[in-house]
């Protein structure tokens, strides 16, 4: 995905119009890089640099946590707003965070977590 369609992605998760775009700016690219450099930590463990700003870019994330920035980017925009927006907001931000877990776990480094569980003590 590209920075323009994670910012159209927001637009239509929220319910809005893609016209109405630049209301949300500049706080929604805060936003997506806030997301962006939280992966590009997971995956790498090093923060991301340079962020994102043109529309024609794209996270140099694997391709299947690209939907995650718009997500996080989401959670934040209802984050601010009523309860009943706050609620929304959850399921977007639980979203989010499978996909870090799974960068922590597939990382770039190619080291791999290991989680085991019922081993005796």
């Amino acid at each position: 995905m590209t920075v323009g369609e994670i910012k159209n992605t927001v637009m239509f998760q929220t319910n809005n119009d893609s016209d109405d775009l630049e209301d949300f700016l500049p706080y929604l690219m805060d936003y997506i890089n806030d997301g962006y450099d939280r992966l590009v930590y997971a995956y790498t463990k090093k923060h991301a640099s340079p962020m994102l700003h043109a529309d024609t870019e794209t996270p140099d994330l694997p391709e299947w946590a690209h939907p995650a920035l718009a997500d996080w980017a989401t959670w934040l925009v209802y984050r601010n707003g009523n309860p009943q927006k706050q609620q929304r907001g959850y399921a977007f931000r639980s979203s989010f965070e499978e996909i870090r877990t799974k960068l922590v776990e597939n990382s770039a480094d190619g080291s791999r977590v290991e989680h085991f569980i019922n081993l005796p003590s």
